[in-house]
């Protein structure tokens, strides 16, 4: 552990340095992933610590030196320790990497405890932030920027204008985003904020310890009561709506959210089975055409689309079942 100390510190440093950068700052949590694959469990909490102490004591220095006050310092402070400790507990699990400390919960209970918890914090942040008159106001004029450009994107055609300015106020924009936010927009936002850095943190375990992760997304499946939780948050989703049961509703559609990220886990992981299979050049073209995908506006949407309906039907369909080459066995031959 001696001998890991000065990489877990500049992991930990890098976290912090990450969290305050404008374009990466979405990977601050990749140097703690990298703590735990490319070292161990205690490196990984350690490296925690370490950086949740120095974010703290930056973010009492920014706070005394822009004025923001107790309220700048401890949403800050929460944000990064929340998140961070999400994240290396998905990583890590237990203290030593047995289980003594902490029991032993599957890699994907402990996303969704993560990101639940982290999007607990997110909706908790916003809520104090648009309380403020300055915040709102920069919020109320980011929002009057995003509806003129709809607006003004609508070119000569006079009734689909008429329409986007009775619809697309500033005040119906910062509905919409609390509408999204509260209803499995914060947790799918965590979730896979959580799964790009996790993501990260394997990669550059390889290219600098040579560490492969014990299991892979072509192994990961769904716990089969799963698609029960999934059929009954849409019946709650329903029920709420004709109850006009609000929180009742945006529990179900947190479950929901839950549900369709796991089984757009399990597609992908359908995807990464079949194209392991496949010849090296074959491969490498689905990986291009991936690629391809991904950056292609609407048709990434019809993408992970399927892909959830991949996940769903192997409830049904032994969709990774290896094949047998030779002829079935006969029973007492």
């Amino acid at each position: 552990m001696r001998a890991a100390f000065i990489p877990v510190l500049i992991c930990a440093i890098l976290s912090v340095a990450l969290m305050r950068t404008g374009f990466l700052s979405f990977l601050f949590l990749a140097p703690l992933g990298f703590s735990a694959a490319a070292y161990n469990p205690a490196a990984a909490w350690l490296a925690f610590v370490l950086a949740a102490i120095l974010n703290g004591a930056l973010s009492l220095g920014f706070s005394l030196y822009y004025h923001t006050g107790a309220v700048g310092f401890g949403l800050d402070t929460l944000y990064f320790t929340v998140l961070a400790l999400g994240f290396t507990w998905i990583m890590a699990g237990g203290t030593n990497g047995n289980g003594r400390f902490f029991p032993r919960i599957r890699t994907m209970y402990r996303f969704i405890a993560g990101s639940v918890a982290g999007a607990a914090a997110l909706l908790i942040i916003g809520y104090v932030t648009t309380s403020s008159a300055g915040f709102a106001a920069l919020v109320q004029s980011q929002a009057e920027m995003l509806s003129s450009a709809y607006i003004s994107s609508s070119g000569a055609d006079a009734a689909r204008r008429s329409f986007l300015e009775h619809f697309l106020t500033p005040d119906n924009v910062m509905e919409a985003v609390t509408f999204i936010a509260l209803r499995g927009g914060a947790l799918a936002s965590v979730f896979f904020l959580f799964f790009i850095n996790r993501q990260a943190s394997l990669g550059l375990a390889w290219i600098f310890r040579r560490r492969r992760p014990a299991r892979s997304l072509s192994n990961f499946h769904v716990p089969a009561n799963a698609i029960w939780g999934l059929s009954l948050s849409l019946a709650a989703i329903l029920l709420g709506k004709i109850a006009k049961a609000a929180i009742p509703e945006i529990i179900a559609w947190n479950v929901l959210a839950v549900c369709v990220i796991l089984f757009l886990a399990q597609g992908g992981g359908i995807a990464l089975y079949t194209l392991g299979r496949r010849p090296p050049l074959m491969r490498l073209l689905c990986n291009v055409l991936i690629i391809v995908v991904v950056f292609s506006p609407g048709i990434n949407a019809l993408a992970l689309g399927l892909l959830i309906l991949l996940g769903i039907a192997e409830n049904w369909l032994p969709l990774r079942a290896p094949k047998q080459d030779g002829p079935a066995s006969t029973p007492g031959l």
